[in-house]
């Protein structure tokens, strides 16, 4: 159980004699050195620190002192300091306190005992009057209460925790008669039977179980229009007849069910409607989807050069491939075996041709190598326009042979490509 903080100054336990305070910063010697010059006036430590970083001389009669080592302790004032009686700070209701200005007010029921300054220390620790803080604290009781009379207080803390007598669950002393008010396991009186019920099943025993409250016939909606106690409810059925009753019943659950009979038939036919019109939708669905997906589908095939090792080209002579891809949007690829214009002599130029102009289109050509790591690759996807687009130095003819594996040992280069076409865009009018 930790102890509370408290403030105090010495003078305010017992009546201080000159001799016990520093002449310069005018605080008792409590806690405090003390030194004297040769001349045997005294100070605290701290002020001739204070001093020293100034003059070199005693703060009341002016002597010189160049440091502590002129100095003397004075142990008998220390001493005599020690042994003069104090009273306990916990004789004081408000020892407690944040302003160290505010008053020390004495309380009758208080610490009375009168004690030596060098055992207050410990004394302090002890005393059955100091003031602790509620084992409660945590959960907020911040009463501050004296140590002597912690049993009484816990007795009564409002902040203990205490388990439900009806449904065990624990609360606060301070909130656990409100919960009485409210809890669903406390047995209370039912207003009909005067029976014991618990306050959460009370609903359901006055709608189903109670036999003392007073209940409609059974068949009240066919015509029966009494009003007898659930106790005697059975009795009631026995001795009145209610054939009258069922009749009438019957004859409305008649009209009920022709009518839903309508209704039923009325449904079937917008069902079987709608399911004719699901499925046409489902059929066009499919013919939409298999539209679009011709649209977008890649067109992937291979262009073979037979014989390419005796096409002989100058520069700007083209090899064209047959026409390829969906009509009406076709291409062409054009191939310069020996550059394309004289700044670009010994480079192979390859070429994709619309035969009108296409966006965002995607094309990628392979030129294929026997060792497929060493197939070159190249794919554009942008717009092109009717003179087509393409690489100028796709690779260098040199390269181009068999040793290097472009070409077969029957004389074939091949190109592999693939052709990607947009999805449609939606039609706009205006």
């Amino acid at each position: 159980m930790s102890r509370e903080p408290i403030n105090f100054n010495f003078s305010e336990l017992t009546s201080v004699i000159d001799e016990y305070i520093c002449p310069i910063c005018f605080e008792t010697y409590y806690k405090k050195e003390i030194y004297q010059c040769r001349q045997g006036h005294c100070s605290c430590k701290d002020c001739w620190e204070k001093s020293f970083e100034k003059k070199k001389e005693c703060m009341t009669c002016k002597i010189q002192v160049n440091s502590f080592n002129e100095l003397s302790r004075n142990r008998l004032l220390e001493n005599l300091l020690l042994k003069t009686d104090v009273c306990c700070p916990y004789s004081f209701r408000n020892i407690i306190r944040v302003d160290e200005s505010e008053e020390l007010i004495k309380e009758s029921n208080g610490c009375k005992e009168i004690i030596k300054l060098e055992e207050l220390d410990n004394h302090i620790e002890k005393c059955s009057f100091r003031f602790v803080k509620c084992e409660y604290h945590e959960k907020g009781c911040n009463d501050k209460i004296r140590y002597n009379e912690n049993e009484i207080h816990i007795s009564k803390c409002e902040y203990q925790s205490l388990n439900c007598t009806h449904c065990s669950n624990v609360y606060l002393l301070k909130t656990i008669e409100q919960h009485y008010l409210e809890c669903p396991s406390m047995l209370i009186d039912c207003f009909v039977c005067e029976e014991k019920i618990k306050r959460g099943e009370m609903y359901n025993h006055l709608d189903i179980e109670c036999q003392e409250v007073t209940i409609s016939c059974k068949f009240s909606q066919f015509g029966c229009n009494d009003k007898i106690k659930r106790c005697n409810l059975e009795n009631h059925l026995d001795q009145i007849n209610h054939t009258k009753y069922l009749s009438t019943a019957i004859d409305g659950l008649s009209t009920s069910i022709e009518h839903l009979n309508i209704k039923n038939n009325l449904l079937s036919n917008s069902i079987d409607e709608l399911t004719k019109n699901n499925e046409l939708l489902i059929i066009k669905n499919k013919q939409l989807s298999n539209s679009i997906d011709e649209l977008t589908k890649e067109y992937k095939n291979k262009w073979i050069i037979s014989n390419y090792s005796k096409i002989n080209h100058n520069v700007g002579d083209s090899l064209i491939s047959p026409k390829f891809g969906k009509a009406p949007n076709l291409f062409e690829i054009k191939l310069y075996k020996n550059g394309e214009d004289n700044t670009f002599i010994g480079k192979i130029g390859i070429y994709l041709r619309p035969t009108r102009e296409q966006k965002n289109i995607t094309f990628s050509i392979t030129l294929l190598n026997k060792d497929s790591k060493k197939n070159d690759t190249l794919k554009y996807n942008n717009e092109i326009t009717n003179n087509g687009w393409g690489w100028r130095e796709f690779i260098k003819c040199d390269k181009l042979n068999k040793e290097n594996g472009y070409v077969t040992e029957d004389d074939k280069l091949q190109f592999e490509f693939t052709l990607t076409y947009p999805k449609p865009m939606p039609l706009l009018s205006n």
